[in-house]
């Protein structure tokens, strides 16, 4: 399976993230998460392994962790929980994502392991617990030296715990999943020990509340666990009277040195203090601006809201805090300890199935702090405003959407809502200014129609109805562009168009191979590598794939094909083209708009050869006089071979001149206004209102 049909088998997996918990007794977890690693092998053992349990700190410690002994040399794998924009951020080889294609073969590996597992009567596994495995698999192919692991919740029954560990580790221990794990400290910690094993170390802090400390050292002196508890007399890094790391770091980072010490007791102080002083970790008070000051942390229980409101003082005595939170935390608690810097509370409301809602957190904020509710993110942070220290803090989805909404770097999964909107909020800006009306015709508000002119005309996202519907489907389908570009004498890239030599026979006469292997022959004999390998329906560079060399690009066609759905048998196998890439829009003939696409990285980044797609991306308008003139006449040529009301042309600008690599019919506004706001768009959607609506 690829990435994405991957995705979709973990997404139909029982979710406590999602509050979809598996069925079935406790004791079943790790029975069935053991009958899991065993069907692949048992990858988990030969790997040495950390876990890494508590309540706050805990995903700090493991990245941390994994960032000192890598730095002394070891190969690390990284398994940590939430995510906040792609699954993938849950398993790192040496603090590197893994890509698409590395997923997608362990997700296969995992799926046709799991063939019939209900036949072990233990239960449908969960999407956590494929994920465990997925991790222990990927770690070992890789050939890690150690893997640090985060327990998800609680430790005895958590999914991580399935199997002996080197080394346990726990954070600080507050309240939090009470209704899961207790209502007293000290439940809660009889919960998280038993990720400890007797005659193996467990390293602690002295923050620890003293009753909580003092009940670990009698459990580990009857289980016979050698506990390590960390002080805080070592100095870890160089703490300027400047710094503003919160003292909950510099106590998580004297955990994760005292680790990695017994790990690697050759580790330098050099290596420490410069590993630990460049240690950042998204989301954990992730300070994003300075003027005004503009914090990002994902506090969700009253410990770590205390906390937070601690470190937050040296940067302000006030603060607005954007918050909101998940059902089954005490919501209570963290306004109340957040309250003591408060200015205001701007409540909102996460896209979440366990979301509380805005109004249910204004009924429970705390008496005499000034209290906005706003519906949506976006609002919130404009209600927040830019006149003093603002903190978005609370569940960590709104830590992911807030950034997304930053455009602060980070790997996306797919097209977000942000990015198939924004066309309408373009268009709809538009409207008004002509006097026109948009009105929602579906629940979801992704259809409009747009009243006024002289017919109603629909709007569905990004597609709208200023082409003809034939020339808009045959633009949407790259193979028969590049036919009809190739016939007009256009510059395209040499391409071959492949037909899935598995299809069904009433597929036949499409047919242009017996095998994968006499496609190669032909790609060999016809084009030079690097190759660029494409689904003929794909959009923003999903289905777009370069290859490098004939053995890659084999196995590239033969998984497509052997997972190809009606729609994906064909594909296109173009030659690569160098040089800068441009999107020119236009309307007939005419351009309207032209910008480069550039970015910081070079060559593509996990397959996406886009530049706009990286977190460096940015739109340039193009306002050269020559290169605007030559945009102009590839519009006009290509509206004499298919005639669009409004389209986009993705081009080279090539040894040979503008080279065409695709067309848009239905072009995305997002990526350009990231860089230049709103205004040339809605510009540019008056003159489409004026030449097709009026």
């Amino acid at each position: 399976m690829d990435y994405f049909r991957g995705k979709r088998f973990l997404d139909t997996l029982p979710d406590w993230e999602r509050g979809r918990p598996a069925l079935g007794p406790v004791e079943d977890y790790l029975p069935r998460v053991r009958s899991l690693l065993c069907r692949l092998g048992d990858p988990q053992e030969g790997v040495r392994s950390v876990i890494v349990g508590g309540t706050n700190g805990k995903g700090t410690v493991a990245g941390l962790l994994a960032s000192l002994l890598q730095a002394t040399g070891l190969r690390c794998g990284l398994y940590t929980s939430p995510h906040l924009h792609s699954q993938r951020e849950r398993i790192r080889v040496d603090g590197q994502l893994l890509s698409k294609d590395d997923w997608a073969d362990g997700l296969t590996r995992l799926y046709d392991a799991t063939r019939g597992f209900a036949t072990e009567e233990l239960g449908e596994f969960s999407r956590f617990e494929a994920l465990t495995a997925l991790a222990a698999d990927l770690f070992a192919r890789h050939e890690v030296d150690i893997a640090i692991y985060e327990v998800g919740l609680g430790g005895r029954y958590d999914s991580t715990n399935a199997w002996d560990h080197d080394l346990a580790v726990l954070t600080r221990i507050s309240l939090d999943h009470c209704e899961i794990l207790g209502n007293s400290l000290i439940e809660i910690t009889d919960e998280k020990l038993p990720i400890a094993r007797p005659g193996q170390p467990l390293f602690t802090m002295a923050a620890q509340d003293r009753n909580v400390l003092d009940h670990m050292r009698q459990h580990c002196a009857k289980a016979e666990i050698p506990i390590s508890v960390v002080d805080r007399s070592q100095k870890v890094m160089p703490l300027a009277a400047s710094d503003e790391r919160p003292c909950t770091f510099v106590d998580n980072a004297r955990l994760s040195l005292a680790v990695a010490k017994y790990l690697q007791p050759a580790i330098t102080a050099r290596i420490a203090t410069d590993t630990i002083d460049h240690f950042s970790h998204a989301g954990r008070f992730e300070v994003v601006r300075r003027e005004p000051v503009l914090v990002l942390d994902g506090a969700h229980n009253p410990a770590a809201a205390q906390a937070l409101a601690e470190a937050l003082l040296p940067l302000g005595a006030r603060w607005c805090f954007v918050v909101a939170l998940l059902r089954g935390h005490d919501a209570a608690g963290v306004l109340a300890a957040l309250s003591k810097v408060a200015s205001r509370f701007v409540l909102t409301q996460v896209d979440h199935p366990k979301a509380m809602s805005a109004e249910a957190l204004a009924a429970i904020a705390p008496q005499g702090i000034e209290t906005q509710v706003n519906l949506s993110i976006e609002e919130a942070l404009r209600e927040a405003g830019n006149t003093g220290p603002v903190c978005v803090t609370g569940s960590l989805y709104l830590i992911a959407r807030t950034r997304e909404i930053l455009h602060l770097p980070h790997e996306a999964e797919g097209i977000s809502e942000d990015v198939a909107q924004e066309s309408l909020i373009c268009l709809e800006a538009a409207c008004r200014r002509k006097g026109l009306q948009m009105q929602p015709v579906s629940a979801d508000g992704n259809v409009r129609r747009l009243e006024g002119g002289v017919r109603p005309l629909l709007f569905y996202r990004n597609k709208h109805p200023f082409n003809d519907y034939v020339a808009a489907r045959l633009a949407e389908d790259k193979g028969y562009q590049q036919e009809i570009f190739e016939a007009a004498h256009l510059l395209v890239p040499k391409a071959l168009q492949v037909f899935n030599p598995y299809a069904d026979d009433r597929f036949s006469r499409y047919k242009t191979h017996d095998n994968v292997q006499q496609m190669i022959d032909d790609v060999d004999s016809q084009l030079s590598y690097p190759v660029v390998i494409k689904k003929p329906r794909s959009s923003v560079s999903q289905g777009v794939y370069p290859e490098v060399d004939g053995a890659a690009a084999g196995r590239r066609l033969q998984s497509l094909f052997e997972n190809a759905g009606f729609l994906d048998n064909l594909l296109l196998i173009q030659a690569f083209v160098s040089g800068a890439e441009y999107r020119v829009l236009a309307t007939g003939g005419e351009l309207l708009l032209a910008y480069g696409k550039q970015s910081d990285s070079e060559g593509a980044v996990d397959g996406d050869l886009n530049p706009l797609h990286h977190s460096s991306g940015r739109a340039v308008r193009v306002d050269d006089a020559d290169l605007l003139s030559r945009m102009s006449d590839l519009a006009s040529r290509i509206a004499q071979v298919i005639d669009l009301g409004f389209y986009a042309i993705d081009v080279i600008d090539a040894a040979d001149g503008l080279t065409i690599l695709e067309l848009n019919p239905n072009p995305f506004c997002y990526f350009y206004n990231r860089s230049n706001g709103r205004e040339d768009f809605i510009r540019l959607y008056e003159g489409l209102i004026d030449r097709f609506v009026r």
